[in-house]
């Protein structure tokens, strides 16, 4: 369900696809900056995370940028046509970079799932942050309007993924700018095959923090024998990976995964009220359940190992905060992280 993204209008796959078509040749004078990519597994299933390093190796001869570029990164179909994209603003402005030194930097990517498998070019490139220029000129193998091919990968089935049931507290999943995110009632159960071995739970999400009367916290746990709790500080989108072993699995042909929230807020009983009277605690984006040994080498510190716990709440029955003297929002829903 979360594994899920809109379809890219027919249109604006077309112009897409033109986008890469070769460019009318003209002199452009090559600023010596290189981009490249490391990801962290050569193949990858549809609806599946991957962790990708960006560098950007600044010749001694490169120039000064004198202004602040997006990072382009888009994956292509074996016509060239875009997939799903990347884009995203640097961590060092690119106005800050200098000659002779190097960018790099970390960014979990989740694969959206389409009907197409096969083999899949990536292509890196820089373009101004406030739409007013050209793109720049880097050096590499340009394949059209100066996006340049940084790696190859391949696209494996959606069913090479561990299945996900999605069961009690779930409500129906929503789009917004292209992602799709699902809210969960105070308490939320998804099922998985046991694979009897190591896994890796990724979870994106976010919540209406003001929406609460007190700080919202997070608890995830595993066939009742493992998790984590996560303070939910802001009304940012987080990423949190969790490590569970497979003896905390449990020895059951599948695994419970549930999230519970400390409270939930119902919309309509905000200040203001709005129309919408749901009982929600978190939003999530991406939910992906791996095998470890299958994930590749994944970024150091970026995950956190579950740890035993005593017992978990049930999730029927389970009865939302009141909210009536909530913080006043203008919104119950943040906005999801932004994508070109």
């Amino acid at each position: 369900m979360m594994q899920r993204r809109s379809w890219i209008a027919g249109a604006a796959l077309t112009m897409a696809a033109l986008a890469f078509m070769p460019a009318c040749k003209r002199a452009a004078e090559v600023n010596p900056i290189v981009p490249s990519i490391e990801i962290n597994r050569a193949k990858a299933p549809l609806g599946s995370a991957i962790e990708v390093t960006y560098t950007w190796t600044l010749e001694p001869g490169a120039k000064k940028l004198a202004q602040d570029y997006r990072v382009l990164v888009h994956f292509l179909d074996s016509h060239k046509v875009v997939l799903f994209t990347d884009d995203h603003l640097p961590p060092t402005p690119t106005t800050a970079w200098e000659a002779g030194k190097t960018i790099s930097y970390k960014r979990t990517v989740f694969i959206p799932v389409y009907p197409y498998v096969g083999d899949v070019t990536v292509a890196m490139g820089l373009y101004p942050a406030q739409g007013k220029g050209e793109r720049v000129m880097l050096k590499g193998e340009d394949i059209g309007l100066r996006a340049f091919k940084v790696a190859k990968m391949e696209f494996q089935p959606q069913t090479e993924n561990i299945f996900l049931v999605y069961k009690e507290g779930w409500h129906n999943p929503e789009s917004s700018q292209g992602v799709e995110r699902t809210w969960t009632k105070k308490d939320a159960l998804v099922s998985f095959k046991n694979p009897k071995k190591d896994v890796v739970v990724y979870l994106e999400a976010d919540t209406c923090v003001k929406c609460f009367t007190e700080a919202p916290v997070l608890s995830v746990s595993v066939s009742n024998k493992a998790g984590v709790t996560v303070p939910i500080e802001n009304a940012d989108v987080f990423l949190k990976k969790i490590h569970v072993k497979a003896e905390d699995l449990g020895t059951e042909e599948w695994a419970d995964l549930r999230f519970s929230m400390n409270q939930s807020f119902i919309p309509k009983n905000l200040t203001p009220p709005q129309n919408d009277e749901r009982e929600l605690g978190l939003m999530v984006s991406h939910l992906f359940v791996g095998e470890a040994d299958k994930l590749g080498k994944l970024p150091e510190g970026s995950v956190i190992e579950a740890a035993p716990i005593a017992a978990v709440p049930p999730v029927k029955g389970a009865k939302p905060t009141p909210t009536k003297t909530a913080t006043p929002v203008a919104k119950a829903t943040p906005a999801a992280k932004k994508k070109p």
